[in-house]
């Protein structure tokens, strides 16, 4: 660690010290900027491709994958069709690689996603140590991560976009060659129909609701043994990213999530204990819970859910059919979030560290205030690549070897309510 009594966030930021409650107060950011020597991804531009459906419209960037805007209908009637851009961003693509505190709006991130204990791991009985770019650790694949490099469009259609990275041996300090493919794609609106009781009267109403889908499929195969492990990591605010609220009206409900992940204090570490029950504490969400009733200071962890292939290696095929994860509802705004994924678990993060004060030119000079956007971060746990060694089949492991293919599929769906 650079200084004492710190702890290193997830969002790339720092807060003062916490335990394994909900917490706290954002300080400065101990991410190093990028090495001058390194190769420039930003001469080509944000490279914006659009992909659309019934309902919704994304558009991605081949500078980090990332996704730039997620658009979705709010109010329709037959004379209007009310469309809003719902997840946080830049208008530029220096903005995205050279903002100081990184916090990683839309993009994938990996070799490893989260962080690695000391940037260090062993693959084969030999130690690698890789950059470390949060105190000590290393942080989202290290100084220069996916996040920062310049993908290819290897297809494109109206619906559905695919980009892939070839991430060199030893980039940023990991093993092995890697061909990372990212395929996006949007469904347009379908119905769903739900029986819901009423707890008073206990008559049985039916509610049809409307949803789209865009979905995030993620493939990688190796030359030699190696960690891989990503997640997608957009921020969400279902009024809308400029809308100048918070996400205090946003409900949210995690009913597969029984255990989460308990962390260090200091570096957001994981334990050494493996998972931890979320009976009794602020991390109960299995019931609709509004964001900031538990933990007012908000959340960075991650959660364990149940039946998603809990104990499965991220190389292990075939995967079982997505779970979910979390669902999250804005009765204000008429729209409702669902993300459904194959990985073990999800990483709630509620945007605690944002600031107005963020260096970068926001979409539509849009100001980002604390707890203006929150991330369901699916995929695999903290440290994986050194504590599954420890723990065993209980912490699944991310080492994908050569014949292997790693896989995460994750899908965004969104309702009106």
């Amino acid at each position: 660690m650079t200084a004492p009594k710190v702890t290193l966030v997830e969002s790339g930021s720092t807060t003062k010290r916490v335990k394994n409650t909900p917490q706290s107060i954002p300080a400065v950011s101990p991410l190093k900027a990028r090495d001058a020597s390194a190769t420039n991804h930003t001469s080509a531009g944000l490279d914006a491709h659009e992909i659309t459906a019934d309902g919704i419209a994304v558009t991605i960037s081949t500078f980090g994958a990332t996704i730039v805007k997620l658009k979705t209908r709010s109010v329709e009637s037959d004379a209007v069709k009310n469309f809003d851009d719902i997840v946080l961003g830049y208008d530029d693509c220096e903005s995205y690689d050279d903002t100081e505190g990184r916090p990683y709006f839309g993009a994938v991130c990996g070799r490893v996603a989260n962080r690695i204990a000391k940037g260090e791991f062993k693959v084969r009985n030999k130690m690698y140590t890789c950059a470390k770019n949060n105190g000590e650790n290393t942080l989202h694949g290290g100084v220069s991560g996916w996040d920062r490099k310049r993908w290819t469009v290897e297809d494109k259609t109206r619906s559905s976009i695919t980009l892939s990275y070839v991430s060199t041996d030893m980039e940023e300090g990991f093993p092995g060659t890697v061909k990372m493919y990212v395929v996006y794609s949007v469904v347009g609106y379908r119905e769903r129909v739900n029986l819901v009781v009423d707890e008073k009267t206990q008559l049985v109403r039916i509610e049809v609701s409307k949803y789209a889908e865009l979905t995030t499929k993620m493939t990688a195969t190796t030359d030699s043994s190696t960690p891989i492990s990503t997640v997608q990591h957009t921020y969400f605010n279902l009024h809308g990213h400029s809308s100048m609220q918070d996400c205090g009206a946003h409900v949210v409900e995690m009913p597969n999530c029984h255990a989460y992940v308990p962390v260090d204090e200091d570096t957001l570490i994981p334990t050494g204990e493996g998972v931890r029950k979320v009976d009794g504490t602020p991390f109960d969400l299995r019931k609709p819970t509004a964001m900031f009733e538990k933990s007012p200071e908000g959340y960075d962890h991650s959660f364990v859910i149940a039946g998603a292939d809990a104990t499965r290696p991220a190389s292990e095929l075939p995967r079982e059919a997505p779970r979910l994860a979390a669902r999250v509802t804005c009765a204000d705004a008429g729209r409702a979030l669902e993300v459904y994924t194959d990985a073990p678990g999800v990483h709630f993060y509620t945007g605690n560290f944002l600031s107005e004060d963020m260096v970068g030119n926001t979409k539509d000079g849009a100001a980002y205030a604390r707890q203006s956007g929150f991330c369901l971060e699916t995929g695999w746990f903290p440290d994986a690549v050194n504590q599954n060694t420890k723990l065993g089949a209980s912490y699944p492991g991310v080492i994908v070897n050569r014949g292997d293919t790693y896989s995460h599929t994750l899908t965004y769906r969104l309702l009106n309510v």
